[in-house]
């Protein structure tokens, strides 16, 4: 060990911790044979026996097959999911057919054409209540 008047008082190097760190290791506590002995009985007698498997006293239940609209809504995530889609499709289509005024109207002023019902077409509704002539 290094002179302590070289490092300073209260300063420990590197070495002495090393040391302090050996002399723990060397004396740890050492559990008795029979301690050993009780902790390796007791985890052998809780170990399960793999080569009996256990019988349950309540008889299974089968496994539920799945039908092809359970595989079609698993693929897509499940039946909320496929719910989802299934509303959004009806109402493209509802859309589609029907063709309300306003989005056709929408539609050709996109298309920079102008028709009776984009003439007729109020986007803001309503908003002469909102403008005060003060």
């Amino acid at each position: 060990m290094r002179n302590r008047l070289e490092m300073g008082a209260g300063m420990m190097g590197n070495d002495d911790l090393d040391d302090l760190f050996a002399v723990a290791r060397a004396d740890g506590p050492v559990p008795s044979g029979d301690l050993v002995a009780r902790v390796l009985a007791d985890a052998a007698r809780l170990q399960p026996d793999t080569l009996v498997p256990p019988r349950s006293p309540v008889p299974r239940s089968p496994v539920p097959r799945r039908n092809l609209f359970g595989a079609i809504a698993a693929i897509f995530g499940g039946g909320p999911v496929l719910a989802g889609m299934g509303s959004a499709a009806v109402a493209s289509l509802m859309l589609g057919f029907a063709q309300p005024a306003p989005v056709s109207a929408l539609t050709a002023l996109m298309e920079g054409q102008t028709t009776a019902a984009a003439a007729d077409l109020d986007v803001a509704t309503g908003i002469d209540a909102l403008i005060s002539e003060e």
